[in-house]
């Protein structure tokens, strides 16, 4: 197992476990509000219940937040340190996670300019999977 997987999933509330069962049985990436529609059978009720969850299952390392998209998958390996790029079919909306070394991390925040301090790195590649690219 790679490093960067931890090898057990910590603890979650009732609220993280719907909302991570939801993303995981999703064949797309998910809005908050999609991800609410979802989860209200289970007593879910409130967009801010859902982004708290959210929140939590992303410091976690269980679900990661495509910036481009506003939506959120589960992390395909279980838990990982989130150090991950993103590739997007942005036809069937597959999302792929491609695992980013120490040194690709430390080369994507050394592309920030001085005046910026940057706090976290999210690369995103969209194009067309293999599945939808013309014949």
């Amino acid at each position: 197992m790679n490093a960067a997987h931890h090898h057990h999933e910590p603890k979650l509330s009732r609220n993280q476990s719907e909302i991570l069962s939801c993303l995981r049985k999703a064949k797309e990436p998910m809005s908050a509000y999609a991800i609410l529609d979802r989860v209200r059978t289970a007593g879910i009720s409130h967009p801010p219940t859902v982004y708290r969850a959210l929140n939590d299952l992303m410091q976690k390392g269980m679900v990661h937040r495509l910036q481009s998209r506003s939506a959120f998958i589960a992390c395909g390996h279980g838990v990982c340190d989130g150090k991950f790029a993103f590739a997007i079919c942005r036809q069937c909306e597959r999302v792929v996670e491609i695992p980013l070394s120490d040194e690709d991390q430390a080369a994507l925040l050394a592309l920030a300019p001085d005046a910026i301090a940057p706090e976290q790195v999210t690369l995103e590649i969209a194009g067309l999977c293999e599945a939808c690219q013309p014949a």
